[in-house]
């Protein structure tokens, strides 16, 4: 009996000492501390969830396409609004009077010399517009010579005003009165041969000359008194050109009439 008892005594007492061993073996459950919250969970991409921005910014890209197009056809517009207004106030080119033959462009290089007849209209002409409605511009004597030397390989042409002077008369209607105008100029000019080309029509003729040098004086007299002012003088302008009997014909894009030159004789 006492065996007995000492056995179930030793079987118990071994029993509670595993179940405890089993126990301290466990890990201690985790405490979740007030500062410390779960990390959130990446969501999910849903598709056709990004569409609704995408629709956003083709909208906008749509519509700064429709302002560019718009700001790009309004500069259209102006700039040729701006080109017809630049038109409507350039004259229209005179009629070529020019003649239609003329000798091949080696003969132009020498010295030519304007005929008075020639200057005197495009004077009459210009003076007249100055005058203006209700006056009349009757030009008087000329003297002294515009003598051209046309040097095509230099691109220059010379103009020597030699001992010039151009007189006149200008009556205004209904006052009865007439007032002179004496101008006398003296000196040279250069120009600058631009572009010259030959052709056997007169369109094909080209003279483009722009001035780079006036070395002229002058002295305009009104009415016998000295004016400060510089009387404007007609200029050798681009246009076309035609060598025709022995003459130069030189006819601005704004001249209804051409300059005719008589070629120098040699000294």
């Amino acid at each position: 009996m006492k065996l007995l008892l000492l056995a179930l005594g030793t079987s118990l007492t071994l029993s509670v000492e595993a179940q405890t061993d089993d126990q301290s073996g466990k890990p201690a459950p985790a405490t979740q501390s007030d500062n410390t919250r779960p990390l959130p969970r990446a969501k999910e991409e849903i598709p056709g969830k990004t569409a609704p921005a995408l629709d956003r910014t083709s909208k906008i890209e749509a519509s700064l396409a429709k302002r560019r197009a718009r700001i790009a056809e309004a500069r259209k517009k102006a700039r040729a609004r701006s080109l017809a207004k630049r038109n409507e106030k350039k004259p229209p080119a005179a009629k070529l009077v020019i003649p239609a033959e003329s000798a091949p462009g080696e003969k132009l290089p020498g010295t030519w010399i304007l005929q008075s007849e020639s200057l005197g209209k495009s004077l009459t002409e210009q003076f007249q517009k100055a005058a203006g409605e209700g006056a009349t511009f009757k030009l008087g004597k000329l003297s002294g010579d515009y003598i051209a030397e046309i040097d095509p390989e230099a691109s220059k042409i010379t103009i020597h005003w030699k001992e010039w002077k151009m007189e006149s008369v200008t009556r205004r209607a209904g006052l009865g009165l007439a007032v002179s105008l004496e101008v006398t100029v003296k000196g040279t000019q250069e120009y600058k041969i631009v572009q010259l080309t030959s052709g056997k029509k007169p369109e094909s003729r080209k003279l483009l000359v722009k001035l780079v040098k006036d070395d002229t004086t002058s002295e305009s007299f009104f009415q016998g008194s000295k004016m400060r002012t510089k009387v404007d003088l007609p200029k050798l302008r681009s246009g076309h050109w035609a060598i025709h009997e022995g003459l130069l014909y030189l006819q601005g894009s704004l001249q209804k009439e051409a300059w005719m030159f008589d070629r120098k004789s040699a000294e």
